[in-house]
């Protein structure tokens, strides 16, 4: 037995997409995409350094959220014990472990990520994290990547919202 679609049936066969009526005028759609296509969030978070060479330290268009340890939140509460690399990757390890469990339950640290993700999607607000450990590794470097899917989630959110 052979299935097919009439040709009555396809009636959106020959239709061109550029004359489909969606209420938004041409030019704005238009706009609506380049401006969508332009952002990206990795360009507007960063680590920053507190004190020291210009160069890592915040702009002047970029809202400063300290990340060291004076921050309750967000400062790592793992003290290094020497100061070595291998002491630095163990207390990083030992935040993204600590970043990982309040993920889970939405705690304090995860909320303060929402807040972040919130600011760079709705006002394009660049973001630095200032630490002391900037441009050496730091455990502010772990939040990036849990800002990004926050930001991934809030807009997935916003796309299934207007799909029909």
């Amino acid at each position: 037995m052979k299935f097919g679609l009439k040709k009555e049936d396809r009636k959106y066969k020959d239709t061109n997409p550029e004359e489909l009526n969606f209420n938004i005028p041409k030019e704005e759609k238009i706009i609506e995409e380049i401006q969508e296509k332009e952002f990206n969030p990795w360009d507007y978070i960063r680590v920053v350094n507190v004190r020291g060479e210009p160069e890592y330290q915040a702009q002047p268009d970029e809202k400063v959220i300290i990340a060291h340890r004076g921050n309750p939140i967000l400062g790592n509460k793992h003290p290094m014990l020497k100061n070595t690399m291998k002491e630095r990757e163990r207390v990083i390890a030992e935040y993204q472990k600590d970043l990982n469990e309040d993920l889970a339950i939405n705690g304090p640290i995860s909320l303060t990520l929402k807040d972040i993700a919130k600011d760079i999607i709705e006002n394009k607000q660049k973001i630095a994290l200032a630490c002391f450990c900037s441009p050496c590794d730091c455990h502010a470097q772990t939040l990036i990547p849990a800002i990004m899917d926050i930001i991934e989630k809030i807009n997935l959110k916003k796309v299934n919202k207007i799909k029909i």
